[in-house]
């Protein structure tokens, strides 16, 4: 069951699948239900793997099954096109209250389980990749608008597809490329 997380949480997964049922289908209807459908096996996978969902995820599906539902009930893909925005936004506001509020960074958090040495980056450091990409997230959630009004579904999706995960991986590599220096800075002295 641990395999199926794996391969549930692979980033690139959703991608493939995704792109294969819109260029096969061309349907956004069609792409709606199968969004649907991954997301929820994520999610169930996870709970029964890990007892437990990831707030990120679990907020992500509650957002998606009723507006995709309502997207595919109205034939409007104006909805599920919203969420992404939505999301982004949350994600945004989320990283920058964090560390606003308590000045515990929820990024160093996560990041810190996957590069142990990042734990002697300064707080100073945390806080500026922590405020840059919940700039870009909010950042990206707006520049979806643009897309949803002044483009054609087919533009939407690939921006979507392609255009946020290459967005998404220039922020995570800038990120982890400054997390990553100021932690040999450290090391070193």
């Amino acid at each position: 069951m641990k395999f199926l997380l794996k391969i549930s949480n692979n980033p690139l997964l959703p991608i493939i699948l995704l792109a294969g049922v819109w260029f096969t289908t061309k349907d956004i209807l069609m792409l709606t239900a199968a969004i649907m459908i991954l997301m929820t096996l994520q999610v169930v996978i996870e709970k029964i793997v890990n007892g437990k969902v990831a707030k990120m995820l679990f907020i992500s599906w509650c957002l998606l099954i009723p507006l995709g539902a309502i997207t595919l009930l109205l034939r409007d893909p104006i909805f599920l096109q919203w969420k992404f925005s939505i999301v982004h936004w949350l994600l945004g506001g989320m990283l920058a209250f964090s560390q606003f509020l308590n000045g515990q960074s929820f990024l160093k958090t996560m990041l810190i389980s996957v590069g142990p040495q990042l734990e002697s980056v300064p707080e100073f450091a945390w806080r500026k990749v922590t405020y840059f990409m919940a700039i870009a997230f909010v950042a990206i959630g707006t520049i979806n608008l643009y897309f949803i009004y002044f483009s054609d579904i087919e533009t939407w999706v690939n921006f979507k597809l392609f255009g946020v995960t290459i967005l998404n991986m220039a922020i995570m590599s800038v990120s982890l490329f400054y997390l990553f220096s100021h932690s040999s800075e450290t090391d070193k002295t």
